[in-house]
């Protein structure tokens, strides 16, 4: 039975998820801000849950009504259809965003939430969810927006964002959703060789080598609807293939100056079971792909220089553009937060600069043909 769904996804990366949702087989995909609406089966969502890359979470929705208040909220939640979604001995949890005029508090709407969905059950039909907010059967998704209140069941239990295989990081990590977006906007077929020189905890590396070898993001992990006996089989089946689809990709390399880092993604690449080969070495000093390629960088905001301000910044933003311009055939997209970049970096873009936020952080992604 065709449905609608949500798909939700970090600010700036919407395009980028509708064409996945489309290439998925998803009908009548709508973006907004942070989150693209689609129609489809059953099958399409869970299939979405395993295999979108920019995607943070594939939601069920459950019912939607005017909430400015407390009284409001809790009094719209009980009309929910609450013994359709939690069965007895299940547990659950609530995850709330957005805001409304006397609703201001996330923490304190997902406990007036919470309240609700237990008072309803144990009301009605006589028994008692309890809470687990680490791993909860069914995670109920609250978004207040317009004197509204949204709210969904999580497919998948838990962001889709995490991953799990970042074992160790940096400083500044960047989130697995937005390095993919990141991927996928640069118009890279994954069929030439790519390299990210300044790795951090190896991410965008780690997504671009994924992309690659045409691996869901999210095969192997366990979703919160296989708890449903007739979704386990639906998602089993997905699994098989995806995992049938799977290519050997081109030589993804990694590195970065900085000895823990380099750790860090060997750690992490091992964790994803992705190949990649990583160095420790200077971006400034970078040579080129054979054959030519693509390269992916998230460049430092200033966190990993050393003590010496706007201008030392500025100073390697210019010396890294002097070594990207060297490497005639390559292609690179360049991840920013640094409204210096662009100029320091010295040469121009080409095609349109987008706009992504790094969680409340406003990025610019530029990309460049040399």
């Amino acid at each position: 039975m065709f449905r609608s769904w949500f798909a939700t996804c970090p600010r700036g990366v919407e395009p980028a998820l509708e064409g996945e949702l489309r290439a998925l087989g998803a009908k009548g995909v709508r973006p907004g801000q942070g989150v693209v609406r689609f129609t489809g089966e059953r099958e399409i969502a869970l299939r979405a849950c395993l295999d979108l890359r920019t995607a943070l979470r594939v939601l069920e929705p459950v019912g939607e009504f005017a909430a400015v208040t407390a009284d409001e909220l809790y009094a719209g939640a009980l009309k929910l259809p609450w013994r359709d979604l939690v069965a007895k001995g299940q547990t659950i949890a609530v995850a709330a965003s957005g805001r409304a005029e006397g609703l201001t508090n996330t923490h304190f709407v997902e406990q007036r939430m919470k309240d609700a969905v237990v008072d309803a059950l144990r009301d009605r039909h006589g028994f008692r969810p309890d809470v687990d907010p680490r791993a909860p059967d069914v995670l109920i998704v609250v978004h207040l927006a317009g004197g509204k209140c949204s709210v969904s069941i999580d497919l998948a239990g838990e962001l889709l964002s995490n991953r799990g295989y970042r074992v160790r990081t940096v400083e500044a990590p960047l989130r697995e959703a937005l390095a993919a977006a990141v991927v996928l906007v640069s118009g890279w077929d994954g069929t030439t060789p790519a390299r990210d020189p300044v790795c951090g905890s190896g991410t965008l590396a780690i997504e671009a080598a994924l992309f690659a070898a045409r691996k869901a993001p999210n095969q192997e992990r366990r979703l919160a609807a296989e708890r449903s006996e007739g979704d386990a089989r639906i998602v089993k089946r997905l699994r098989e293939e995806l995992a049938a689809r799977v290519v050997a990709p081109p030589a993804v390399l990694a590195s970065d100056r900085d000895p823990d880092a380099v750790e860090a993604t060997r750690v992490n690449a091992r964790a994803a079971g992705v190949q990649l080969r990583v160095e420790q070495a200077d971006a400034r000093e970078i040579g080129p792909l054979d054959p030519p390629g693509q390269l992916f960088l998230n460049v430092p905001y200033g966190e990993r220089l050393e003590i010496g301000g706007r201008k030392q910044l500025k100073t390697f933003y210019h010396q890294l553009g002097a070594a990207l311009r060297r490497l005639s055939g390559h292609r690179a997209a360049i991840l920013s937060g640094n409204e210096d970049f662009e100029s320091a970096f010295g040469v121009r873009p080409r095609g349109p600069k987008r706009v992504l936020w790094n969680g409340p952080l406003r990025c610019t992604l530029y990309t460049y043909v040399f």
